[in-house]
This record gives C-alpha cells, sequence and structure tokens, in this order.
C-alpha cells in the first residue's frame, strides 16, 4: 500500500516520510510521560488538516488551509491523507532484540540516513524539552546533554537534514506559535508567514559540515549518554556525507547566510563534484563572502548556474564575481539580481564578458548600475559571442542606456532575450530598440513594461513589428500607448508572422484600442496569447474581441482582469465561447459582470477538459 501511494504521488512522494529527530528524555525510554507525544500529535494533527483553519477571530475549518501533506493527496486523488513517521523508539528494535533483530539494527539505524538527508523527505526537530531536565542532566554522573543542540545524536541527525533539504521541509518544533497552530501548517504563503507553522518553524541551518569537522566537535563538545556511540555516530555521519556530494543542485535559499557561512561553505564546496546548480540567492551575503566564492569559482569545474539574487554583495562583491569569470570555464548562468550594484560593479562585469566564452545567461536587474554600467555592458556586447540572455530591469539604465545597449544589438547576433522592463527608457529609448528590431535576425523575446512609453514609441515598436521576422514575445505592459498606440500595434500584427506572446496590460488602450486589436485577431494567423488587462476595456471593447475569436483559431490565452466588462460583455464572451475551440485559458477576473455574467460563462465552458477560468 505504502508504495502504491508513493507511485501515485510522483514527484510529492516526500511528503509522506516524515522523521523525528528529539533528544532522549531517559536513558530507558526517550518518552517516558509523553513530553514529545503531545507537541508531535499536534503538529501531526495540523498536517493531516485535522485542526487548524482560525485566521485572526474567523474559523474557516481545517481544511480552509491545505498543507502540503493534504494538498499532495488531494491533487492526486488519493482521498484522506495520511503519512509514515520515523520514530526510532518506535521504528527500530529496541532491547532486549532477538538475534535476528539485533542484527537488522546496526543497518535501520544506518538507513535512517534517507529519512533525514533526503532532499525531499520531511523533519521534524523536536527541539523543546521539559522543564528541569538541563538540571537534572547537569547533575548526573557524567554529566550529560542539557540541550537538543548538546547532543552528540541529534547534531548529527540536524546536520544531516541541513545539507540539502529546503527549509520548509525541515521544521524546529519549539518555534511553533499559538498563531500558526491554530491556522495551519503549510506551506509558505507570502504576506502570511506567522500564520504557517512551516514559516515560523524553518529552521536556520549552517552549511554542510565536513565529516572530519563532525568527528572533532562529536570528540570534543557534543556528549553522549553512551561514550561509544561517538565512533558510530562519526561514521554514520561520513557514510551519508559520502553520498551526498553526488547531488546535482544545492540550493541554500532564504537562510539568512551571511559571509562567514559562504566562507564555511566554499571549503567544503570542492567536495560536492557533481553540484551543476548552487542557490544563495535571498541571503546576507556581503562582499567578504561573494569574494570568497569567487576565489572556489576560479578552480571551480563543475558548476554552471550560479544564483546570488537578493543578497547585499555591493561593488566589491561583483568585482570579485567577476574577475572569477574571466578565467572560470563552465558557469553559463549568474543571478546577481538586487545585490546594491552599481555602474562600477557593472563595468567589472562588462570586463569579464569581454574574455568569457562560456556565460549565456547573466541577470543584473534590481541593481542600479544606471547609464553608465549600461554603456559598459553594451560595450562588451559588441565583441561577447555567447550571452544570450541579458536582464537588466530595473536597473535605471535611462535613455542612453537603452541607446547603448540598441547600438550593440545591430552587430551582436547571440543575444535572443532581452529584458529592459522598468527603466524609464522612454519614447527615445522605445525608438532606439525599435531600430533594432529592424535589422536585427536573433532577438526572439523583448521586455520593455514599465518605461514611460508612450503612443508614438509604441508606433516605432509596431513599424518594426511589420519587418521584423524572428520577434516572437513583445512585452509592453505598464506603459501609456493609449488607443492610438493600440491601434499602431493592431495594425502591425496584421502583417507580423512571428510574434506569438503581446503583453499590454496597463496601457489605456480603452474600448477602440481593444477594437483595433480585435480587427487584427480576425487576420493574425500566429498569435496565442493576449493580455488585455487592466486597460479601461468596456463591454463594446469585449465584444469586438470576442466577434474576432469567433474566426480567430490561434488565440489559446487571453487576459481580460481588472477591467470594465459588464453583463452584456460577459454574455457576449459566453456566446463566443461555444463557437471558438481553440481558447484554453481566459482570466474575467475583477470586471463587473455580476452573478448572471459569471454563470452564462461558466456554463458555456461546462465541461470542456483543461479549460482554465478566471473569474
Amino acid at each position: 500500500e505504502l508504495r502504491r501511494v508513493v507511485l501515485a504521488l510522483g514527484n510529492d512522494f516526500g511528503v509522506l516520510f516524515v522523521a523525528l529527530s528529539y533528544r532522549w528524555l531517559a536513558k530507558e525510554h526517550p518518552d517516558p510521560d509523553g513530553f514529545h507525544l503531545g507537541i508531535v500529535a499536534a503538529v501531526a494533527e495540523l498536517y493531516l488538516n485535522l485542526r487548524g483553519g482560525i485566521k485572526g477571530r474567523i474559523n474557516l475549518g481545517p481544511d480552509a488551509f491545505p498543507s502540503q501533506l493534504t494538498a499532495a493527496f488531494r491533487r492526486h486523488g488519493l482521498g484522506l491523507p495520511e503519512f509514515a513517521l520515523f520514530w526510532d523508539f518506535a521504528s527500530l528494535h529496541q532491547p532486549p532484540r532477538t538475534r535476528a533483530e539485533a542484527k537488522l539494527f546496526p543497518k535501520g539505524l544506518q538507513n535512517s540516513n534517507v529519512w533525514y538527508g533526503h532532499a525531499r523527505t520531511v523533519v521534524w526537530m523536536q527541539s523543546e524539552l521539559p522543564k528541569g531536565f538541563a538540571a537534572r542532566m547537569r547533575a548526573s554522573k557524567p554529566p550529560l546533554a542539557e540541550t537538543y543542540e548538546d547532543s552528540g545524536w541529534c547534531y548529527v541527525e540536524a546536520a544531516i537534514s541541513a545539507a540539502i533539504k529546503p527549509g520548509f521541509l525541515r521544521l524546529d518544533l519549539a518555534k511553533r506559535t499559538e498563531q500558526a497552530m491554530a491556522c495551519a501548517y503549510g506551506p509558505e504563503e507570502p504576506g502570511v508567514p506567522d500564520d504557517r507553522l512551516a514559516c515560523v518553524c524553518a529552521r536556520r541551518r549552517p552549511p554542510p559540515p565536513s565529516p572530519e569537522t563532525v568527528r572533532r566537535l562529536l570528540q570534543t563538545e557534543k556528549r553522549f549518554t553512551n561514550s561509544s556511540d561517538v565512533s558510530k555516530v562519526a561514521d554514520l555521519y561520513a557514510t551519508f556525507f559520502g553520498k551526498v556530494t553526488n547531488v546535482d543542485a544545492l540550493v541554500f535559499q532564504g537562510l539568512e547566510w551571511g559571509d562567514a557561512d559562504v566562507v564555511e561553505l566554499c571549503e567544503v564546496l570542492p567536495r560536492f563534484a557533481a553540484v551543476r546548480t548552487l542557490d544563495l540567492s535571498r541571503n546576507k551575503i556581503g562582499p567578504e563572502g561573494a569574494s570568497a566564492l569567487g576565489e572556489a569559482l576560479k578552480v571551480n569545474a563543475v558548476v554552471t548556474e550560479l544564483e546570488l539574487s537578493g543578497n547585499e554583495i555591493g561593488e566589491e562583491g561583483a568585482k570579485a564575481i567577476a574577475e572569477a569569470l574571466k578565467v572560470n570555464a563552465v558557469l553559463t548562468s549568474v543571478d546577481l539580481q538586487s545585490n546594491s550594484i552599481r555602474d562600477d560593479g557593472a563595468k567589472a562585469i562588462a570586463e569579464a564578458m569581454k574574455v568569457n566564452a562560456v556565460l549565456t545567461t547573466l541577470r543584473l536587474d534590481g541593481n542600479e548600475i544606471g547609464s553608465e554600467g549600461a554603456i559598459a555592458i553594451a560595450e562588451a556586447l559588441k565583441v561577447n559571442a555567447v550571452v544570450t540572455t541579458l536582464d537588466l530591469r530595473w536597473s535605471k539604465i535611462g535613455v542612453d542606456g537603452a541607446k547603448a545597449i540598441a547600438e550593440a544589438l545591430k552587430v551582436n547576433a547571440v543575444v535572443n532575450t532581452l529584458y529592459l522592463g522598468g527603466n524609464s527608457i522612454g519614447d527615445e529609448g522605445a525608438k532606439a530598440i525599435a531600430e533594432v528590431l529592424k535589422v536585427n535576425a536573433v532577438l526572439t523575446s523583448v521586455d520593455l513594461q514599465l518605461n514611460s512609453i508612450g503612443n508614438d514609441g509604441a508606433k516605432a515598436i509596431a513599424e518594426a513589428m511589420k519587418v521584423n521576422a524572428v520577434l516572437t514575445s513583445v512585452d509592453l505592459q505598464l506603459n501609456s500607448i493609449g488607443n492610438d498606440g493600440a491601434k499602431a500595434i493592431a495594425e502591425a500584427l496584421k502583417v507580423n508572422a512571428v510574434v506569438t506572446t503581446l503583453f499590454l496590460s496597463r496601457n489605456s488602450i480603452g474600448d477602440e484600442g481593444a477594437k483595433a486589436i480585435a480587427e487584427a485577431l480576425k487576420v493574425n494567423a500566429v498569435l496565442t496569447s493576449v493580455d488585455l488587462q487592466v486597460n479601461w476595456i468596456g463591454d463594446d471593447g469585449a465584444k469586438a474581441i470576442v466577434e474576432a475569436l469567433k474566426v480567430n483559431a490561434v488565440v489559446t490565452t487571453l487576459n481580460f482582469g481588472f477591467n470594465s466588462i459588464g453583463v452584456e460583455g460577459a454574455k457576449a464572451i459566453a456566446k463566443a465561447l461555444e463557437v471558438n475551440a481553440v481558447l484554453t485559458k481566459l482570466d474575467l477576473e475583477y470586471n463587473s459582470m455580476g452573478d448572471a455574467g459569471k454563470k452564462a460563462v461558466r456554463d458555456a465552458v461546462k465541461g470542456r477538459s483543461g479549460f482554465e477560468l478566471e473569474l
């Protein structure tokens, strides 16, 4: 039965297996008074959605917020959730043992590594101890471990579970709160971390220590009830470490790691001979940590993808990474998003781009490289022959930076994906990019969102679309192209034969702009996805679009959310859906259709397998 459920869960199988790590409270029995049991049972009820659902003063019921376990069971149609708990005292044969049980015990102990260390399994660290326990341990002869952290067994279980497991799968139950226990187990949900046990209990984990470090700590700092366990536990970790170094990805995101943690990681990184992805995003890594990482990457010959977004490496850190890129021959993707990098850091990266022959993806978005930094990157693009994806969103490059990038792309023959959103490039910058699109034969995706582009800039882009033969995705959302800009884009769509994805949300195109787009959809034979949300489109605009859908045979995704579509528009949409057989995803959230309008649309797609409808 267990094997059947595991196979049915597919990639979600790990939530089925929970390993408990805890401090034994007595030599003869780990939990003589049920202290641990009470805490574990309450958390298990939350995990099974047998309790919880209280948000603030409102009781929404236990099923309101499914745990990872419950969600997985529902997703795969497995009915009521259940899980397997590894609790050593109950799961392994305890004294007195038969001869057969005595042979099985060390094997079971050795295989517990899988429960604690697997990347997908769940570990509950029950580090809370009853009052008076520390004093009793202190008074014992010899003195024993007073805390979870001081226990040799607990230390190794914690170290094993920390190596490659995401934080939300490794919980310290001592950090639980009344609020989280009353609401939900998890998973993590943006904006509500205090309501989720998987958020409040996610345990900060250190970098994986080397077997030599673990053995030294076990011999000198940690305590055991049985001193003979020291070698046994050290060997247990060494065996685990020997296997875990074969993983292809190390994900240490959002752990609040600082420079010292990265320095420690770099000491053991060479032992991970198969790792391809190193994710250190959303930490607190500064210049010193980046410098240590840079030195490690100069000699590392296996890591191909580096994620450092959301740190604080600054100018000096960027320079350290740049120096590594000059000699590293394997890194193909580097993400330095949101790292307080300014123009000097960008210039250092640019110099590295001139000699690096392997890096294909570079993300510098969310920094303040400015126009000078962008100009330096542009100069590098004129000679660089490998970077295919460049992300400079939210980087304050301005008009001058956009013009420099545009000039570079006239000679660059490899960049196919360009992100320039949020840079205030305006109409002048848009015109420069448009000129490039007329001659560039490799750029397939361009992001120009939130750039203060008006109808003049949109018209320039539209003219380029009439002759460009490779661009498949255009993102112009969050600009001010208005209905005139929309009309220009629409005219281009009548002759363009390559653009498949178009983002025009938040552009105030109104009904007139929507009508123009509709006319284009009647003849366009390639566009599959259109985003028109937040555009003041009412019933007239909606009716025009859906009339086009009656004859259009290619659009599969349409976003009409946050507009002013009423009941009449909704009914027109419903009528169109009765004859349109290609649309598979429709977003109509936050309009003014009322219950009658929503019902009409819902009824129109009833029974259509796989249709995604948002109302």
